[in-house]
């Protein structure tokens, strides 16, 4: 029995204005994610990863071709509509991590849950347990702040995880993590592929592109997508260094980012 597809890009381009010319970030891509699938996009740094993720969830609109999410077609839909599939069905991880500052990590973690009305005991519960998987769980009542870079990622990590999400999509996420816990986390992403989830991740890190749970990698360049390969392939003989091979963070996905 063939799994199903949780989310589909169909031909997506997307371009944006630089002064007076058209410049296109990505082109005519398409990609089919399964439920209990774990994909990875590679490429070089402005190559439209982040574009592409923002597109995917429902964040950025296409300029051509169309998004689906459990068959339904995200990108076609009234903006209110749209945000709502989002809140309920997708997980993001902001390479910048998004947190507001001010408040606790525990308050963050809610955020998603609010327009359900679960920022009660049921939504505390959730939140916790959260935090509490991602090792964080000491760290809920203090403002993200005062965190350290390691502490902000996995708090936004269980922002992103606090709903459940059916599409799970992450920028960089082992960016400021150390070996165990980049190692704890691809456990945690092998798990949520089990549960049925479609995991896409962004990353130049080689502990991610050598993991043998990945199912399909894919590189992106100059905005085009090319044919997948598997974990490994794309390292030839090279050894997995100890660091981590990151770009840089641009904000918030909007328009122009790649």
């Amino acid at each position: 029995m063939t799994a199903q597809v949780v989310i589909e890009a169909r031909g997506v381009s997307k371009w944006v204005r630089d002064g007076s010319r058209r410049r296109e970030v990505l082109r005519g891509v398409s990609l089919a994610v399964a439920a209990g699938e774990w994909v990875v996009l590679t490429g070089p740094s402005g190559s439209g990863k982040t574009t592409l993720l923002g597109v995917l969830g429902g964040m950025l609109l296409p300029s051509e071709g169309e998004v689906l999410i459990d068959g339904e077609a995200v990108s076609r839909l009234r903006d209110r509509h749209r945000a709502e599939v989002r809140r309920r069905k997708v997980g993001y991880l902001f390479q910048d991590l998004a947190l507001v500052p001010g408040m606790t990590c525990l308050d963050n973690v809610l955020l998603p849950l609010l327009p359900d009305g679960l920022a009660t005991r049921e939504g505390e519960s959730r939140a916790l347990a959260a935090l509490d998987r991602l090792g964080v769980g000491a760290r809920a009542a203090d403002k993200v702040d005062g965190l350290s870079g390691g502490e902000k990622q996995r708090v936004a990590l269980a922002r992103a995880l606090v709903v459940g999400p059916r599409v799970l999509l992450l920028d960089e996420p082992t960016a400021h993590l150390d070996r165990s816990l980049a190692e704890a986390l691809l456990a945690d992403l092998e798990a949520l592929a089990a549960g049925g989830a479609a995991v896409v991740v962004s990353s130049h890190d080689p502990r991610i592109l050598s993991d043998p749970r990945v199912n399909r990698i894919f590189t992106l360049e100059a905005g085009v997508l090319s044919p997948p390969a598997v974990a490994g392939e794309l390292l030839g003989a090279s050894s997995v260094p100890g660091d981590i091979l990151g770009e840089g963070a641009p904000s918030v996905p909007g328009e122009g980012l790649s």
